[in-house]
């Protein structure tokens, strides 16, 4: 049996949860429609990703965001890719350590949590693909054996990482925008 996942009803839950947001403030201030798409995106790529939407995201995301900064930014050893020294003399994989240790904790935590929770769920239901999100789904896949090559943890990881540099994408186009817009 073939498993898709969906996020259509999650995109129908955060439709709804943006539209009454906007509603209960009956004009008594001024709504920033811009923040709301924002937090809207931010929730559907979260709940998508996670089945939720984590208190300590946006630590992860700022974290993540400085890995990025990192990266982005120039180095001369980029210039010089076969000289050696310039690499250790640069700083830029010292100060990428800490903050790559930081998010790594955190995305174990993540996968740790849904291996927990797909634990306590197959014990009480039957029902295996159940409210399945994209990390379960990546669980099942590992735990099944279903590509034709394995899948590890920090494969799972590379993907969690990668749907919250969408998320920080995302953000800097839209300021980006607000820049730009006169």
């Amino acid at each position: 049996m073939v498993k898709t996942f969906s996020s259509t009803s999650i995109r129908r839950d955060e439709i709804s949860n943006l539209v009454s947001s906007i509603r209960t403030t009956n004009g008594s201030r001024v709504v920033s429609l811009t923040e709301e798409v924002l937090l809207f995106t931010n929730s559907v790529t979260c709940r998508s990703a996670f089945g939720k939407v984590y208190m300590n995201q946006d630590e992860l995301i700022n974290l993540l965001r400085d890995v990025l900064d990192t990266l982005g930014g120039f180095a001369v050893a980029d210039l010089f890719p076969s000289w050696k020294l310039l690499h250790k003399t640069s700083g830029v994989n010292s100060r990428l350590v800490k903050p790559h240790q930081k998010v790594d904790a955190a995305l174990e935590n993540i996968v740790n949590e849904h291996i927990k929770n797909r634990a306590l769920e197959s014990k009480e239901n039957g029902d295996p693909f159940g409210g399945e999100d994209l990390v379960d789904v990546l669980l099942r896949i590992k735990e099944n054996d279903e590509l034709q090559f394995p899948i590890t943890s920090d494969h799972i990881k590379a993907i969690i990482s990668d749907f919250i540099n969408l998320i920080i994408l995302f953000l800097r186009f839209n300021r980006a925008l607000k820049f730009m817009s006169f």
